[in-house]
C-alpha cells in the first residue's frame, strides 16, 4: 500500500509540475501537442467507443488514487479533458465488454490493493454507473472478457499474483456476476489472454507465470472449467501476453513481453492447443506490455512494446511468416507504462497511445502507415558526425549546415532550400577525427570560412569559402595535443576574428591570432585543467574583454580564463562541480543582465550556474534529464522571451527540452525524438517562420535531424 504521506508528496509534485507547465506557453515545440494529463500514475488503457459516436476513445487505470480517467475523441486524434470515476484501491488494469447486453462498453478493473474488481456500467452517453465490486484471489493483477461457458454472456478471468491462482467469474448477463472459481497456474500470475488455441470453438486461457519465467495454457471444458495447465517455457520476469496469427496459418500464437531480458517470446501455434519453443527478440530496457496491430498496412501483424526504463517504444514489423524485422524505437514520455493501438484520427492508419507514469499523461504517435510514426526529417551526413553549425555558405540568404565528421576526417555541407529541407551533403578533407566544426569570416571576404578542431594530430583546419556554398583546400594551423573544440572571437580588439581551441592531451587552451586574410599566428597555450572538453567565449566580468571558460571531463570543474584584451589571459581560476564536464553554453537565465552558464557532463545532469557579473559564479543548480547529456543548445523555443535549454541525450533517442522562468529557474525537462545516439545540437530559424528550430546530428545513424518548431 502507498502511505498517506507518499501520496501527498506525489500530489504535491504533480500540482507542481502541472502549475510549471500551464506557465511554460508551448510545452512541446518539436512534434506535435499530443499529450493529455490523466490521474497519478496511470498503468493501464484500452479503447473503445463508450459514447456511441464511431470515435474511438480511451480509459486509463490510474492506480495511486483508484480511479479510471475516460477522455473522449474529438475525431482528429486529439481528446478532452479527462472524466474521472471512482474504482476500488490501487486498479492496476483496465478492459472493456458489454456485460448487460444492452450494446453499451462497459469497464472492469483488476484492484490489487483490495483484491477486487470493480464493475462501471455505461449509460450509454459515455457517463457510467457507480462501481460495483466483486471479489477475486490476492492481488489481482489483470483481469479479461470472455464467454467461457458458451451461454452467450460474457465472464471475468483475473491473474491474482499472490496466491498462484487465476479466479472466473460467471456473468448473468445483467452486469452483474457469480462468485469467483479459482484454477492454479504458476508462480505470481502476472497477466493472461483468451483465445481458441485448439479450435474446438471453446475459449482457453494463456497466463504468463512472472516468477517462475513459464506461460500457462489452459484448455476449455466447454463447460467453463478448464483442463489442468500446461506450461511452457519463456524469457526472464514475463509481464504481459497478447495473441495474433503471425505466420498466417490460421493458428494462433503467442508473444510474451520479458521484463528482466528486455526482449519479447514469440511462441507459434501448432492449432492443436500445443506451441513451438520461443523464439526471441530483442526490445527496449524493461518491457512493459504489448499491443498487436498492422502499422504498415501489409496484412502481416506487428507488434509494439513500452520500455520502461528508456522511456521509449519498441516496434517490430511482421514479415507475416512468423518471424520479425528488428525493432525500431520512438520516444514515449517519463516512465511509460502501458500502451495500445488504433486509429484516432480516422485516417485509416493505425496510431499508439502510451500510457506514461512517471509524467502522469498519455502520448499519442500518430502512425504514417508505413509502419513508422512520426520522427524528424533526416539527412545524410558523413560518418560519427559529432559537431555542427550553421550559416549561410553560398550568399542565397538561406541557412546552411556543416558537419563534423570523426569517423572519416571530412566535413559535410548541406546546402538548405529555404522549405527546411536541405541538399545532399557535399565533403571535404580535413585532419584526422574532427571533433569540432565553427564558421566565421577569417580573411574579410564576407564568405563564410569553416575550422575544425582535429582531434587525432594536433591541428585545426581551415576552409576557406568561395562564397557559393564550395570552399578551398584545408591549410592547417598547429595547436595542442587531441583538440577537442573550438570557438573564436575578437581576444585582442583588432577586429579580426581570432581561434582557441581546448586541447585535451595536455590540459591546456591554444589562442591562434588572426592576421584577418585567413592565415593565423602561432599559437599561444595557457593552462587549463584536466581533459578540457569544451570553451564558451564571451565577457563574463563586463570589462568590455573576451574571457574563456573551459569544461574539464575529469576535473570536475570548469576553468574561468579573464581576457586582458590583447589577446592575452590570466591564469585561471577553477569552479568544481560534482561531475566531470563535456559542454557548457552562456547566456543570461534570471535577467540579471550578467552572463550565466548551463552544463552538462558524464552523468545525467545539467548544471545551471548564476554569474555575479565579476567573473564568479554562484553555487549550481541541477536538473536531471532521463539519460546520458552530451551538448546543449541556447534560446527561447517557446517565445515567451525567456532562455531555454535543449539537450542532446547520446544515449537515448531523444533531446530533452528545460523551459526557463526567466529567474535562474526551469521547468522539468521533457523529450523529443530525434535519432540514434544525439550527439551535437544546435538552434536555429530553418523555414523562415522566427521560430528557432533545431538541428541534431546522430552519430550512430550518421545523420542530420532537422526539428521543426510547433509553437503558436
Amino acid at each position: 500500500m502507498v502511505s498517506i504521506l507518499l501520496i501527498f508528496l506525489i500530489l504535491l509534485n504533480i500540482n507542481t509540475t502541472i502549475e510549471n507547465l500551464a506557465q511554460s506557453g508551448c510545452q512541446t515545440p518539436f512534434g506535435p501537442n499530443n499529450r493529455y494529463s490523466t490521474q497519478i500514475n496511470p498503468v493501464s488503457i484500452i479503447n473503445g467507443y463508450f459514447n456511441n459516436d464511431t470515435k474511438l476513445d480511451l480509459a486509463i487505470a490510474n492506480d495511486v488514487l483508484g480511479s479510471v480517467s475516460i477522455l473522449f475523441n474529438n475525431g482528429d486524434g486529439t481528446f478532452q479533458n479527462q472524466v474521472v470515476y471512482a474504482v476500488g484501491a490501487f486498479p492496476v488494469f483496465v478492459t472493456v465488454g458489454d456485460f448487460n447486453n444492452d450494446a453499451k462498453l462497459d469497464l472492469v478493473t483488476a484492484n490489487q490493493a483490495e483484491n477486487t474488481i470493480s464493475i462501471l456500467l455505461n449509460n450509454g452517453n459515455g457517463t457510467f454507473q457507480n462501481e460495483k465490486k466483486y471479489s477475486v484471489g490476492t492481488s489481482p493483477a489483470c483481469v479479461t472478457v470472455g464467454d467461457f461457458n458458451n451461454d452467450t454472456k460474457l465472464d471475468l478471468a483475473t491473474t491474482n499474483n499472490d496466491d498462484r491462482t487465476i479466479s472466473i467469474l460467471f456473468g448473468k448477463g445483467d452486469g452483474t456476476f457469480e462468485n469467483e472459481k479459482k484454477y492454479e497456474v504458476g508462480s505470481h500470475p502476472q497477466a493472461l489472454t483468451v483465445g481458441d488455441f485448439n479450435n474446438d470453438n471453446k475459449l482457453d486461457l494463456a497466463v504468463v507465470n512472472s516468477n517462475e519465467n513459464s506461460i500457462s495454457i489452459l484448455l476449455n471444458n466447454g463447460d467453463g472449467t478448464f483442463q489442468h495447465q500446461k506450461k511452457y517455457e519463456v524469457g526472464s520476469t514475463p509481464k504481459a501476453v497478447a495473441i495474433g496469427d503471425f505466420d498466417n496459418n490460421n493458428r494462433l500464437d503467442l508473444v510474451i513481453v520479458n521484463q528482466d531480458a528486455n526482449n519479447i517470446s514469440i511462441l507459434l501455434g501448432n492449432g492443436d492447443g500445443t506451441f513451438q519453443h520461443q523464439k526471441t527478440y530483442r526490445v527496449g530496457a524493461y518491457p512493459q506490455t504489448v499491443t498487436v496491430g498492422d502499422f504498415n498496412n501489409d496484412n502481416h501483424l506487428d507488434l509494439a512494446i513500452n520500455n520502461q526504463m528508456r522511456n521509449t517504444v519498441s516496434v517490430l514489423l511482421g514479415n507475416g511468416d512468423g518471424t520479425f524485422d528488428n525493432q525500431k524505437t520512438y520516444v514515449a514520455d517519463a516512465f511509460p507504462t502501458s500502451l495500445i493501438s488504433g486509429n484516432f484520427n480516422e485516417d485509416t492508419k493505425l496510431d499508439l497511445v502510451v500510457t506514461n507514469g512517471g509524467s502522469d499523461n498519455i502520448i499519442v504517435l500518430f502512425g504514417n502507415g508505413d509502419g513508422t510514426f512520426p520522427n524528424p526529417t533526416t539527412y545524410k551526413a558523413g560518418k560519427v558526425p559529432v559537431s555542427i553549425a550553421v550559416g549561410d555558405f553560398d550568399n542565397d540568404t538561406i541557412l546552411d549546415l556543416v558537419t563534423a565528421n570523426s569517423g572519416e576526417d571530412s566535413i559535410s555541407i548541406l546546402l538548405g532550400g529555404g522549405d527546411e529541407t536541405f541538399q545532399n551533403q557535399t565533403k571535404y578533407r580535413v585532419g584526422p577525427q574532427p571533433q569540432s566544426v565553427i564558421i566565421g569570416d577569417f580573411n574579410n571576404d564576407s564568405k563564410l570560412d569553416v575550422i575544425t578542431a582535429n582531434h587525432g594530430n594536433r591541428s585545426i583546419s581551415i576552409l576557406l569559402g568561395n562564397g557559393d556554398g564550395t570552399f578551398q583546400k584545408e591549410k592547417k594551423y598547429r595547436v595542442g595535443p587531441n583538440p577537442s573544440y573550438i570557438a573564436v572571437g575578437d581576444f585582442n580588439n583588432d577586429t579580426i576574428l581570432d581561434v582557441v581551441t581546448t586541447n585535451e592531451g595536455e590540459n591546456s587552451v591554444s589562442i591562434l591570432i588572426g592576421y584577418g586574410n585567413g592565415t593565423f599566428q602561432d599559437q599561444d597555450m595557457y593552462e587549463a585543467s584536466l581533459y578540457p572538453k569544451c570553451v564558451v567565449v564571451d565577457d563574463f566580468n563586463n570589462d568590455n574583454k573576451l574571457d574563456l571558460i573551459t569544461a574539464n571531463s575529469y576535473s570536475v570543474s570548469m576553468s574561468i580564463l579573464l581576457g586582458n584584451g590583447d589577446g592575452t589571459f590570466q591564469r585561471p581560476m577553477s569552479y568544481t562541480v560534482d561531475s566531470g564536464l563535456i559542454f557548457v553554453a552562456a547566456a543570461d537565465f534570471n535577467n540579471d543582465t550578467n552572463l550565466d552558464l548551463t552544463a552538462v557532463g558524464w552523468g545525467s545532469t545539467v548544471y545551471i550556474v548564476l554569474g555575479n557579473g565579476d567573473g564568479t559564479f554562484q553555487e549550481e543548480k541541477r536538473y536531471d534529464i532521463a539519460d546520458i547529456a552530451q551538448s546543449v543548445a541556447v534560446g527561447d523555443f517557446n517565445n515567451d522571451m525567456k532562455f531555454d535549454i535543449v539537450v542532446a541525450n547520446n544515449y537515448d533517442t531523444s533531446i530533452s527540452i528545460l523551459f526557463g522562468n526567466g529567474d535562474g529557474t526551469f521547468h522539468d525537462p521533457i523529450k523529443s525524438t530525434t535519432g540514434s545516439h544525439p550527439y551535437a545540437v544546435t538552434a536555429s530559424d530553418f523555414n523562415n517562420d522566427m521560430k528557432l528550430d533545431l538541428a541534431v546530428t546522430n552519430d550512430q545513424d550518421n545523420n542530420v535531424a532537422i526539428l521543426l518548431n510547433s509553437c503558436p
